[in-house]
């Protein structure tokens, strides 16, 4: 195989060429820019801020960063893209939070920033600096990314109860494992970006046994926090009593694990901010929810993981969460890790199927596409998911699967999702409530069903559901797409994330499945 090529082309992204040497160009280039697109094994990245803030909050200058460029691609690298690599790595460390005898101000190094940071701030400048009380950071610091300026917090951060954790005898991580723990211990705050299926809690689970002080957990939901209890438990040494999923009116303890919606409001969000905490990890960060923005900032003075399989959000709020919680330090890209055997290969179908204006009768078409595709994967661990629940219990009836939703029982919930994991159940139905954190490794089939409306973070969780690898396993990823509505325009935006990411997307009418008989 010939070497592989790192090009730089005119809009300012990088492209990596497949071949020898690869991987070590692959490390260069994460440290400035994030992964957009693979094309015919071709990655595609783009030099972002985020990314940048990273390498800088790592350490790395921005000469070191352009001379291993220039000396690594095949042609000079563009002196646009240079300027703008040094700029934006200059920004890093030019807005600092400094608080001395108990004053807390924002200090810049022109006060040119200050102004841009809105009217709110500026009639409040002195000199060059801002003075701010502690409700105000989280504010302050989405004012100053929305101005692309980084803040860096100088406070001497809060170190935490101690905790005696560590890593059970049994446990390894992998190589990107590792590495995604020391990018974090060197970055000191920040993101891991990695697949669904590719272990993000045991990163955040080493990171915790890492840093060895106590840790709060925020989770999308409590089945999710459920199990971050398990995997405390199963993957380090540190005791049950010492491990709370938290409720209100609990005092919190050394590792305590919550739900966002948990921590927005109420007694419990009080004990939470008041507690001592070394390290706050963010699960599923692209799910923080709006009203988590102005808490997230409360925890400032603690370390701060946020772990996710994707930044993309309809709401464009990403530069924020790498405002509250940090820049990203680590990611790999998904077709790497399946390469290497680490998740699962996917087969993406996008089926099209009939739509009437009788509604009923449209129904009935997509019951009968979902009829097919149970038949055919007979054999296989599946889930039907959708989040028009109306429609998806109708399904689950008339097939006879279990069904869970929001509203199902927190035992009924446990128990249905044990059974599959076992293989005592083959077939499950899940609303909404199955997009996100729920671990169910030995799935390999998924078939939306309904409300096709949803977004690419929506996407990538669902796929991800399939990652998780084992012999000779093989995902395969279902759509069902109403032809000639909206869901089409929808599903394309979709679909463009997951080619991006790699994976081949094929687009077929419900004719051609084949019956089994």
């Amino acid at each position: 195989m010939t070497a592989s090529q790192l090009i730089f082309q005119r809009h300012g992204s990088l492209l990596l060429t497949p071949g020898d040497g690869r991987d070590a160009l692959v490390a260069l280039v994460r440290q400035c820019a994030q992964l957009r697109a693979v094309v015919a094994g071709n990655y595609v990245y783009d030099v972002t801020l985020i990314a940048l803030w990273g390498a800088a909050a790592r350490g790395v200058t921005a000469d070191t960063l352009l001379q291993r460029l220039d000396a690594a691609g095949t042609t000079p690298l563009p002196a646009g893209l240079a300027a703008r690599i040094a700029e934006s790595i200059g920004r890093y460390g030019a807005l600092r939070l400094v608080e001395l005898h108990g004053q807390l101000t924002l200090e810049a190094a022109d006060p040119v920033m200050l102004r841009g940071l809105g009217e709110r701030w500026s009639a409040r400048i002195v000199g060059q600096v801002i003075a701010l009380n502690p409700a105000e950071v989280g504010a302050a610091k989405l004012a100053a990314a929305r101005a692309g300026w980084p803040v860096i917090d100088t406070r001497t951060p809060q170190t935490g109860n101690r905790l005696r954790i560590a890593l059970r005898d049994n446990v390894a991580l992998r190589d990107y494992q590792r590495e995604a723990v020391d990018a974090f211990a060197r970055g000191g705050n920040g993101l891991v970006l990695l697949p669904c299926g590719a272990g993000k809690t045991l990163v955040g689970v080493a990171a915790a046994a890492q840093t060895g002080r106590a840790t709060l957990v925020l989770t999308p939901s409590r089945s999710v926090a459920e199990q971050w209890r398990a995997a405390f438990l199963t993957l380090t040494t540190v005791e049950p009593q010492q491990v709370l999923l938290a409720q209100t009116g609990d005092t919190p303890a050394p590792v305590t694990l919550a739900t966002y919606h948990g921590a927005t409001g109420g007694a419990l969000a009080g004990a939470l901010l008041d507690y001592p905490w070394g390290l706050v990890i963010y699960d599923e960060a692209q799910t923080l929810p709006a009203d988590m923005f102005r808490l997230a900032a409360a925890f400032q003075t603690s370390r701060r993981l946020g772990l996710t399989a994707t930044l993309v959000r309809e709401d464009g709020r990403e530069h924020e969460i790498a405002a509250l919680i940090g820049p990203a330090l680590y990611d790999v890209p998904w077709v790497e890790l399946e390469r290497q055997g680490w998740i699962a290969p996917a087969i993406c179908v996008e089926v099209r199927v009939p739509q009437t204006d009788n509604p009923a009768q449209s129904e009935r078409y997509k019951l009968a596409v979902l009829e097919r595709l149970l038949a055919r994967h007979a054999a296989d661990a599946t889930l039907v998911v959708g989040t028009d629940l109306a429609s998806l219990t109708r399904a689950a009836r008339r097939f006879e699967l279990p069904l869970l939703t929001g509203r199902s029982a927190r035992d009924t919930r446990a128990d249905t999702l044990a059974a599959f994991r076992h293989g005592s159940i083959s077939r499950l139905a899940l609303s909404r409530i199955g997009s996100v954190g729920i671990d169910l490794p030995s799935a390999n089939v998924l078939i939306q069903f309904s409300g096709t409306f949803g977004s690419r973070q929506e996407e990538a969780q669902r796929l991800g559901r399939l990652l998780r690898p084992a012999p000779g396993k093989v995902a395969h990823f279902y759509t069902l797409v109403a032809s000639g509505t909206a869901q089409v325009r929808y599903a394309a935006k979709r679909q463009r994330f997951l080619v991006d990411q790699g994976y081949e997307y094929e687009v077929m009418d419900a004719a051609d499945i084949p019956r089994v008989s």
